[in-house]
C-alpha cells in the first residue's frame, strides 16, 4: 500500500506527464517492495507557493514523498529512492527543458497499527 506525493512548482516543466510519471513508478518501484502495483496511490498535487532560500524564483520543484508499510531495510529504501530520482530525470531528456529543478525525495515508514482505511460501496 505504497502512497506517493508528487508535489511541483508551477513552473516545472513537464508538468503533463507526472501521471505517466507515477504510473512509472507503480511499476519500477513494485518488485523492489513485493507489494502489488494494484496497491499503489499516488498524489500528484501542485504547489501554489513555495519560497526558495533568498527567494529563487527560477528555479522549479519536484517533491516526491513515497510512505510504506514499516519493516522494509535501508537498502530496499536506498533503491527505491534511486529508482524514483532516475524515473524523475527521463521527465527533462527534452532539449526544451531548461529550467533549474529541484528533484527531492523522501522515503518514509507507515507504522500499519496507526494506519486505518476502509472501501464503502463497493
Amino acid at each position: 500500500m505504497p502512497h506517493i506525493h508528487i508535489s511541483f512548482t508551477p513552473n516545472l516543466p513537464a508538468q503533463d506527464n507526472l501521471e505517466t510519471f507515477a504510473l512509472n513508478l507503480h511499476h519500477a518501484i513494485s518488485p523492489v517492495v513485493a507489494s502489488g502495483v494494484e496497491n499503489f496511490k499516488s498524489y500528484i498535487l501542485p504547489l501554489n507557493r513555495i519560497v526558495f532560500g533568498s527567494n529563487d524564483k527560477e528555479k522549479a520543484l519536484l517533491r516526491i514523498d513515497i510512505r510504506m508499510y514499516a519493516g522494509r531495510s535501508d537498502e530496499v529504501k536506498q533503491q527505491v529512492a534511486e529508482i524514483i530520482i532516475n524515473e524523475a530525470k527521463k521527465l527533462f531528456t527534452d532539449a526544451s527543458c531548461t529550467t533549474p529543478t529541484e528533484i527531492s525525495v523522501e522515503v518514509r515508514d507507515i507504522e500499519k497499527e496507526n494506519s486505518h482505511s476502509a472501501l464503502i460501496n463497493d
